[in-house]
């Protein structure tokens, strides 16, 4: 999704204050009945059997090949779950879970996105205007937590579910109050920013974008480099499939990137990595990271050079893979007051 929302200043926001995200068309599943709780383990690459009322777990949404439909954040609200997925990824979850919930019984799947709008404050000074909104100190909101406030007669359903490295809360609100809901945190002080800016910050802290770095063709988990997200010790679908796959190794894993100083433009997905004029390895994504003044990126390369410090051309320019994260966040180390 394209905005006319200037890259550099909402960059700056999510980095250095305040940014205002707006996540319309964010994909919203409710899950309930007796099943509910199956019906979510069998959906999700990790066990969602330890969250308690109140937490989230992040997971993956598996076809039965082992590749991925789309990125879920479970929240369990008591005795049924609320699954949220990123709005670029709305439609293939909601065609994948009615499928599978024809197969789990004493269950109902019911999409609630079109109710409610999504928005977020991300940045090290969004803890400030988010505290506005809850009964209760936050400083004891955990990470991947949530709670239901009341506003202007509505129901907000607020969580800490950031993805920049940056304090980030995110509010569910009624379709009808959205508007009304982000001229307020604007009024407050958070500074739009958009899909692009967001894309950057993710990138420096890798906060893996599914449908930039995935591309068009089926991945799997491991080509994108979430085999964290995958639990093998609990049954879901596509775990054999994903097992198979993870033991017998991908030909290409990914890897993060890092151009040199002198290097500023950013190439294009599926530009080659080369050692010695040999082709070792594609771009997946790439960005123009402000803080570093470098072009960085990820690329699946062959396994035999799948470490970090190695060096290689893309488009002629010199760069070398390191370590995730890019870069230190500006809230690192920085309390909530």
């Amino acid at each position: 999704m394209k905005t006319d929302i200037d890259v550099s200043t909402g960059y700056r926001a999510l980095r250095h204050g305040t940014g205002l995200l707006d996540h319309a068309g964010t994909g919203l599943f409710r899950v309930a009945g007796p099943g509910a709780g199956k019906f979510v383990g069998t959906a999700s690459s990790r066990n969602a059997d330890f969250l308690l009322e109140g937490q989230i777990a992040v997971a993956l949404l598996l076809r039965a090949n082992g590749t991925v439909v789309a990125e879920a954040l479970i929240h369990c609200d008591g005795a049924e779950y609320l699954l949220e997925v990123w709005p670029a990824q709305r439609d293939a979850a909601a065609e994948h879970l009615r499928s599978l919930a024809e197969t789990v019984p004493d269950v109902t799947v019911t999409d609630v996105g079109e109710r409610y709008r999504v928005l977020a404050v991300e940045g090290p000074e969004s803890y400030r205007i988010a505290k506005k909104y809850l009964s209760f100190p936050i400083s004891s909101m955990a990470y991947r937590s949530f709670a239901v406030e009341r506003w202007n007669d509505a129901d907000l359903l607020i969580s800490r579910t950031g993805v920049t490295g940056e304090y980030g809360y995110k509010l569910h609100a009624p379709a009808e109050a959205a508007d009304e809901l982000s001229a307020e945190l604007a009024e407050l002080g958070a500074q739009r920013a958009g899909p692009d800016a967001l894309d950057i910050c993710r990138m420096e802290m890798r906060f893996v974008n599914l449908e930039r770095e995935g591309g068009p063709d089926p991945f799997t988990p491991f080509d994108v480099g979430l085999q964290w997200m995958v639990d093998f010790q609990h049954e879901f679908l596509g775990r054999d499939a994903a097992l198979r796959i993870w033991e017998q190794g991908p030909e290409r894993s990914p890897i993060c990137w890092k151009a040199d100083a002198s290097v500023t433009a950013v190439p294009e997905r599926g530009a080659p990595l080369l050692i010695g004029g040999i082709v070792v390895g594609a771009v997946s994504h790439a960005v123009w990271s402000p803080s570093l003044e470098r072009v960085i990126g990820t690329a699946r390369v062959d396994r035999a050079v799948a470490a970090s410090g190695v060096e290689f051309l893309i488009d002629d320019a010199q760069a070398r893979s390191i370590s995730a994260p890019f870069l230190v966040p500006s809230s690192f180390g920085r309390p909530l007051e």
